[in-house]
């Protein structure tokens, strides 16, 4: 009897360890299956970047590819330059990077044979994407050697065009000082997608979306006085300049960004109000780009006083802004409310999906089309149609994040083409710029002059 039970409890425990065994296998298989294209990409392989397919630019230039044993970039510097957050670099360093997110397609790994070529498999495999070199080259360009982002994308298919980050080097020419010289500091980090800025300006789009969302008859109707400087809760808000624009509605107050208007807008329409409406808007909010966490543009106005209030009102205070989110927020307002998910390249991630319009709401169809309006006031009545190639009806709203320590604002503009021919949105944020119009304005003019 006794010996029956030590047999007993043999076989109950070899039992367990062969259901842990076996637990830890299936654990390792599903593993593998799922992350086995990332642990091969990993920057310690990088002699596999050698064996890459070809990427190559909508129109099928060759923006990468492997020739004898070595990865090569496009023939134009400006180009390898504007694109090397997007396509990445060969060591590995910049995680968002296609070589990178996409590096197992390029190298032609599978889950069953690895990164081993058979008459089943092959190695390196092209990938198309949806930008267009040149369009990037523009954009580079006029950022004219400042830090910052540009992208913009076709808000009907998805498409992304141009996507724009720097500081940037040559990926063919690493710098010898590039881990030193403060010059290329932040070069591996993509702006457009894992950084946020200080927005100024451009969130007076939320703060007016606000009031549309609690005075729905007569928002735009609703005037305050601005004389340049105003007491708001023990400080003054100041418009920029010193500006006194006067009587002030919505339409008047967005063209002339008049800051004093937005302070006292944002403190009638209350501290919740505008938390909710901003978020609602995708502030606090993930997106992913083709399997990529983007960076959250942030707002927190759980202690504002009426002072903070005022300032978040007009883009400071504790907001913050991610170029990729202000893209899309374009898109949904030309889109109706909704907007279609961007993508890189034409056979997007599976497993991340394809998001139609309808799908995810930053702002209800009247909403969007009541922005709409304000916008395109801003380019016919402020801006001026001259900065854009005609016929684009482009619709915007521009931005002077001021940061302090001494530094140059961040200088933004967001918008869209109100055109069937040319439905792109866009978003430009260029650090210690000179304003808004003069800076971004010139970055996103380069790229619709591209485009044309």
């Amino acid at each position: 009897m006794a010996f029956l039970k030590t047999v007993g409890l043999r076989s109950i425990v070899l039992y367990i360890l062969l259901a842990v065994f076996l637990g830890g296998v299936g654990y390792l298989v599903v593993n593998l299956f799922l992350n086995g294209r990332t642990w091969a990409m990993q920057p310690y392989n990088g002699h596999l970047g050698s064996q890459m397919g070809d990427i190559l630019d909508c129109d099928g230039a060759v923006l990468a590819t492997s020739k004898e044993g070595e990865r090569q970039y496009s023939e134009d510097a400006t180009v390898r330059r504007a694109l090397l957050h997007t396509i990445g670099d060969t060591a590995g360093y910049i995680g968002t990077g296609v070589q990178s997110t996409m590096g197992g397609k390029l190298t032609g790994y599978n889950f069953i044979t690895g990164l081993n070529q058979t008459p089943f498999s092959q190695l390196g495999s092209t990938v198309t994407l949806t930008v267009d070199q040149d369009v990037c080259a523009a954009a580079y360009t006029a950022m004219d050697g400042h830090n910052g982002a540009a992208i913009l994308y076709n808000y009907e298919n998805g498409d992304i065009l141009c996507k724009v980050s720097a500081p940037s080097f040559d990926p063919s020419d690493v710098p010898e000082d590039l881990e030193t010289n403060d010059a290329y500091k932040g070069a591996y980090l993509d702006n457009t997608l894992s950084s946020s800025f200080t927005p100024g300006s451009i969130f007076k789009l939320v703060t007016v979306a606000a009031a549309m969302e609690k005075w729905p008859e007569d928002w735009s109707s609703r005037t305050y006085d601005c004389w340049g400087a105003q007491d708001v809760g023990g400080s003054d808000i100041t418009c920029l300049h010193g500006e006194s624009h006067g009587t002030q509605d919505a339409f008047s107050a967005m063209g002339n960004s008049c800051n004093i208007y937005f302070a006292q807008l944002a403190n009638d329409v209350g501290r919740d109000s505008l938390q909710k409406k901003a978020e609602d808007m995708g502030f606090n909010q993930e997106f992913t780009f083709d399997g990529v966490a983007v960076a959250k543009s942030t707002i927190d106005l759980s202690s504002a006083n009426a002072n903070q209030l005022g300032w978040a009102g007009v883009g400071q205070y504790t907001v913050l802004a991610n170029p990729y989110h202000m893209m899309v927020l374009a898109g949904a307002i030309a889109n109706g409310g909704a907007y279609t998910q961007p993508r890189l390249a034409d056979n997007p991630n599976l497993l991340s999906g394809l998001v139609q319009p309808g799908d995810r709401k930053l702002v209800t169809a009247v909403e969007a089309s009541q922005l709409k309006s304000l916008m395109r006031s801003d380019v016919e009545n402020y801006y001026g149609d001259w900065l854009f190639p005609e016929g684009m009806a482009v619709c915007a709203k521009t931005g002077t994040g001021e940061v302090g320590e001494g530094k140059g604002p961040n200088c933004w503009m967001m918008g869209f083409c109100d055109s069937s021919q040319y439905p792109y949105a866009f978003a430009v944020v260029v650090e210690e710029g000179t304003g808004g119009i003069e800076t971004a304005g010139a970055v996103v003019s380069a790229m619709l002059q591209a485009l044309v």
